[in-house]
């Protein structure tokens, strides 16, 4: 394990030190400059075009993980949720978009990154805290990290009304996962796509568990297949897509449905909550109509309308029965404003309104509980922007604001009505024309409110759960140059940020992988930095030449509790963050032929509080390589094949403690599309 992880930082150190003296002079002559109208004052982690297309034999959740490198929680692999947590903010902070509308979690508050596919999907983008983007919905300002999942569009070559694409997905643990994708055209200003995904698997794969004491030594070591880890899931999707005189609308449907055993955590040889198993249901309808009233002035309405069913049943000997299920109804509408007044000054306005309440019922005796709140509650989020840009200066300043009607069974609805107001402020300097140098800086406050998990399905320890209030400064360098020589890309950002976070919330396993006890921490603070370099070389001159590609990244954080100085884990690290992480992703392209490897590092961490040997985790490393093969067929079929084997070195880890991840395994993926 030393040795592997010695390699790994030699290697790691080679390669930035390639990154660092790169032939720059190679980048002085034709730069790809983005038109002024889609500039960007942040620039986010952005999966879109040709870049996209590398990636869409992979999960929604792999792709991420491998072009950025960010940090996920994985919980069990296919049986578990794949989550992703940004820069110490929790995975409940990282606010995911589907086609421009938030997507909500009944029981958890968490996405599941897992239930979404690649096959039409348009671009991915990840904003690591601010967005500078002004014409968004009030929800997207409320944001402290976003994902943006948004669907292509349907597009035809000539004399083309039909896209297809079918995938077949396989692997170890009798895992089977195909899906199928459609698109035609309608008429000329009317198209539709279908999706369909059907996944199944044992789960039942070995593990490797080590228990230590205080002192570090090794309690217990023991190996076995990890048991009750079956699911079996199908998602489809529909859309129509229009376009009128001076706008563009869309509607898409959507259901997926799942069941699933949910394995417990390794406990005293054993594994504890056998018997846990997970049914889910989600469906919405959404929708949107832009319009481009003037060349000044323009206006979008979304809409959703959504039900989550979810049903938790622990039928183990050893615990208490439970048959509890909720359901969770929502509607929200949109209205956003942007407005031009020239090529210096843009100006908007957006008010979201959001309607959710939660019914509780006990499957055993198949009647509604009597004690349960019943919550109901009415979300108004209203924001104002604006953003100023002359010569290598854009900025933008906002403010939303946040008021929360909660209401409830009288008796039993604890919570009283709650609101705040939030500015921020984003600013980019381009300081040389003919260099893509930019620096970066904003500072943003948000506020937010607890889910229904946190508060009527999770433990919570104390009286009531408090809202979270987050003050985030940030101040960044990039250069990400991009030219038509043999250095095809080169790219060097470094941040530096700060976070004060009051009353944070946060979530201790239990025994449970679904409700977890929540409580809030008086006051946090997060110190970090994150350097990042990527690079695209081409051996040739010729476009068909082998290229060489890679992306280094390593971020430090020291996210402490400050709350009191009385307390025995004062300044101590706070659950689950490491102080070290990194990645390194290298690929090789070739006449269709693409070889990538990936490498993540995870260092020392706790899971409680208290910074103590018997809640500390130990590092945890991940080599992944895949091998793919894209295939030109006569009739305009094309044929893509990828096998990918995961940690391939066969070491063990956990991301979340006792919940042993896999070890080796395989997937091999076919697709055929027109």
């Amino acid at each position: 394990m030393n040795r592997s992880l010695r390699l790994a930082r030699l290697g790691t150190l080679c390669l930035w030190g390639l990154l660092l003296i790169a032939p720059l002079n190679r980048l002085k002559a034709q730069y790809v400059a983005a038109s002024k109208s889609n500039m960007k004052v942040i620039q986010p982690l952005l999966l879109d075009g040709r870049e996209l297309g590398r990636y869409r034999m992979f999960s929604v959740a792999d792709a991420l993980r491998y072009n950025s490198g960010l940090l996920f929680k994985d919980y069990n692999g296919l049986a578990g949720f794949k989550t992703v947590n940004v820069r110490s903010l929790g995975s409940e902070r990282t606010h995911v978009f589907f086609n421009g509308i938030e997507l909500g979690n009944a029981l958890n508050g968490q996405i599941d990154l897992s239930r979404f596919g690649m096959a039409n999907m348009g671009s991915m983008s990840l904003y690591q805290g601010a967005r500078g983007d002004i014409y968004q919905s009030a929800t997207d300002f409320a944001s402290s990290s976003s994902l943006y999942l948004e669907y292509r569009r349907p597009s035809f070559a000539e004399e083309k009304k039909t896209n297809f694409s079918a995938m077949m997905r396989g692997g170890a643990f009798m895992t089977f996962n195909p899906s199928l994708m459609y698109e035609h055209q309608l008429s000329e200003r009317l198209s539709t796509s279908f999706n369909f995904d059907l996944l199944t698997s044992r789960g039942n794969y070995p593990y490797d568990f080590r228990l230590f004491d205080q002192k570090g030594q090794e309690l217990y070591h023991e190996k076995g297949s990890r048991a009750n880890g079956k699911i079996h899931a199908v998602r489809a999707d529909a859309s129509l897509h229009g376009r009128f005189s001076k706008g563009l609308w869309s509607v898409t449907a959507y259901a997926y449905g799942s069941e699933r055993g949910v394995p417990g955590a390794i406990i005293n040889h054993t594994t504890s909550y056998r018997g846990e198993r997970l049914t889910e249901r989600t469906y919405f309808v959404q929708g949107d109509a832009r319009f481009f009233v003037s060349q000044a002035y323009r206006t979008k309405l979304a809409y959703k309308l959504s039900e989550n069913y979810i049903r938790l049943e622990n039928s183990d000997s050893k615990v208490r029965k439970v048959d509890d299920s909720w359901r969770e109804y929502g509607a929200y509408i949109s209205s956003q404003h942007l407005y031009e007044f020239n090529d210096m000054f843009k100006l908007s306005g957006a008010y979201d309104a959001n309607f959710s309440l939660m019914r509780k019922w006990n499957q055993i005796t198949d009647r509604a509980y009597k004690n349960f709140a019943d919550p109901w509650r009415v979300k108004h989020l209203g924001s104002l922007a604006g953003s100023f840009s002359w010569k290598g200066l854009s900025a933008s300043a906002s403010v939303y604001g946040t008021f929360v009607q909660n209401a409830g069974k009288a008796g039993y609805n604890p919570y009283k009505d709650e609101m705040a107001v939030s500015p921020s402020l984003v600013l980019s300097y381009k300081p040389f024309t003919l260099m893509p140098f930019y620096v970066q800086a904003y500072a943003k406050k948000s506020y937010r409110v607890p889910n229904y998990n946190d508060r009527f399905v999770s433990h919570v320890l104390g009286e009531r759960l408090k809202p979270e209030d987050e003050i985030q400064y940030d101040f960044g360098l990039m250069y990400d140059g991009v030219t038509d020589g043999r250095f095809r890309e080169f790219g060097l950002t470094l941040d530096a940020y700060y976070k004060d976070i009051k009353d944070k919330i946060i979530a201790y396993p239990t025994g449970e992988l679904i409700r977890w006890t929540m409580d809030n921490l008086g006051k946090v603070r997060v110190l970090g930095g994150t350097a990042t370099g990527h690079m695209r070389f081409r051996f040739t001159d010729d476009p068909k030449a082998l290229q060489f590609k890679t992306k280094l990244q390593y971020t430090y954080q020291r996210a402490q509790d400050i709350t009191s100085k009385d307390d025995l884990y004062y300044e101590n690290q706070i659950p689950y963050i490491p102080w070290h992480s990194g990645s390194a992703i290298l690929s090789l392209l070739l006449r269709g032929w693409s070889l990538n490897y990936s490498f993540l590092y995870v260092g020392d961490r706790y899971s409680r509080q208290e910074n103590i040997a018997y809640y500390k985790m130990q590092p945890w490393y991940n080599h992944d390589v895949s091998l793919g093969k894209r295939f030109q067929l006569e009739g305009g079929w094309r044929l893509n094949c990828m096998l990918e084997v995961n940690n391939i070195l066969g070491e063990d880890f956990e991301i979340v403690t006792n919940y042993p991840m896999p070890k080796q395994s395989f997937r091999l993926t076919v697709n055929v599309e027109m």
